[in-house]
């Protein structure tokens, strides 16, 4: 008898063949020190260099690990880092379900700090902006006025005053991720401190009910798996976690990045009035079998 999979590390990937062995390295050591079984999924995203190639080479040679590629009958012209995610999302067994960058931006050893959490909430996810956990409120005024304050330390200091990453980005990236996060405050009613750190841990009926519900595929899933946690009044926590920018590595593109944020942004809002999000249009993902239950 097999025994049950405690948690599930997936890693979206594309184009990552100078930092996704490293990566792997470090995830195959930080599971072989736990007591509890893992599951690791390596989720590639059309990928065009040796990063297949290294991703199947691991699943291969590492019990736990596996290979995920996208389905050639799923068409959709947004595809990116969130069709890898639902990819991943599909085949998950674990009780609880997390993903995370392929450049280790967070490394795999601060989800010690998210996993005490997660009994308690549906959706734990790392931040770069606190300094203590802060469980979600919904506070338009109060969202308002952090971004508001985070602009401005940002264009005065050149970050916000509360980044905790070690080698922190650049004004103008630290501008678009604020400023991003002010959007979303105001056109989504959202608080969340820091909506797209990628390093995420959730519950597996959460996991598959988001990802089952998902209409964006690319850079804008976060927004769209938010105002879906929002929607059913899910219960969720930031907590802050060491992050490192590596500059030279990054895919991040300034321009391209915010105009997929303001789409993403408008989609989530036609959606939501459009009743896109309704629990009728859940798609049924992987072998979950149980309900999805409210939290009230």
């Amino acid at each position: 008898m097999s025994k049950e999979i405690y948690l599930t590390i997936i890693v979206p990937f594309r184009n990552e063949e100078k930092r996704l062995e490293g990566t792997i390295k470090e995830i195959e050591r930080y599971t072989d020190s736990k007591p509890f079984e893992t599951q690791v999924i390596l989720a590639d995203n059309h990928s065009t260099d040796r990063s297949i190639e290294i991703a199947k080479k691991y699943a291969g040679e590492i019990e736990h690990f596996e290979f995920t590629e996208p389905n050639p009958e799923f068409k959709v012209k947004d595809t990116g880092k969130g069709e890898a995610v639902m990819d991943g999302f599909a085949v998950a067994d674990g009780k609880y379900i997390m993903f995370m960058d392929a450049d280790s931006s967070t490394k795999v050893t601060e989800l010690d700090k998210l996993l005490p959490f997660i009994e308690d909430y549906d959706i734990v996810t790392g931040s770069r902006y606190i300094k203590e956990p802060r469980p979600y409120q919904s506070s338009y005024f109060m969202a308002l006025f952090r971004g508001v304050k985070s602009v401005f330390e940002v264009i005065i200091f050149g970050h916000s005053k509360d980044y905790t990453a070690t080698g922190k980005q650049g004004r103008l990236r630290q501008l678009i991720s604020r400023g991003g996060n002010l959007m979303f405050a105001v056109l989504l009613n959202q608080s969340y401190v820091d909506q797209r750190c990628g390093f995420k841990l959730y519950r597996k009926p959460v996991a598959k009910f988001l990802a089952g519900l998902q209409q964006i595929y690319d850079f804008g899933f976060d927004t769209e798996f938010w105002a879906i946690a929002q929607k059913y009044k899910l219960r969720s926590i930031e907590v802050p976690v060491d992050w490192y920018d590596d500059a030279e590595g990054t895919k991040v593109n300034p321009i391209k990045d915010t105009i997929s944020s303001f789409k993403a942004i408008f989609r989530v809002q036609w959606n939501l009035i459009t009743g896109k999000y309704s629990k009728k249009n859940a798609r049924k993902l992987g072998n979950v079998a149980e309900e999805f239950v409210l939290h009230k």
